[in-house]
């Protein structure tokens, strides 16, 4: 009976104290760890849009373009070449291969503009944010 008084009211040691603030902050910083990892799977799903994975290549992605059919995606692909043209002419004047060189310029920067990841750089934003500061 005394033994197990003892037990119960004694004092913890310094030794067991250590061991149980050791646990109780490691726990903590994986309680951290596992939220932290939520919030970045939650913005993941609001920012990669403009990337796809291609389906048999695990380290290539896909960037979709929006057209109405092959007419357009051929008239898309001959502004691109027709810009190369273009940029290639330093005269920069209208010829017979490219006669409205501003028009397929203009439509080269748009397709431009619209394969910016936006969504993608905003989500790395978001993400260095919430990391701690890394001394470099």
């Amino acid at each position: 009976m005394e033994s197990q008084n003892y037990w119960e009211n004694r004092e913890p040691s310094k030794e067991a104290t250590f061991v149980n603030e050791d646990a109780s902050n490691e726990e903590k910083m994986k309680l951290d760890e596992d939220i932290t990892l939520d919030k970045i799977s939650e913005l993941a799903k609001e920012h990669f849009h403009t990337l796809k994975r291609y389906p048999s290549k695990k380290e290539l992605y896909t960037v979709n373009l929006i057209t109405d059919g092959y007419l357009e995606t051929s008239f898309m692909i001959s502004s691109l070449l027709k810009v190369c043209i273009t940029a290639l002419d330093a005269e920069r004047t209208p010829n017979s291969v490219v006669p409205e060189p501003e028009q397929n310029i203009q439509e080269v920067l748009g397709y431009i503009l619209n394969m910016i990841p936006y969504e993608e750089m905003e989500f790395l934003d978001k993400i260095r944010n919430l990391l701690p500061d890394l001394k470099t």
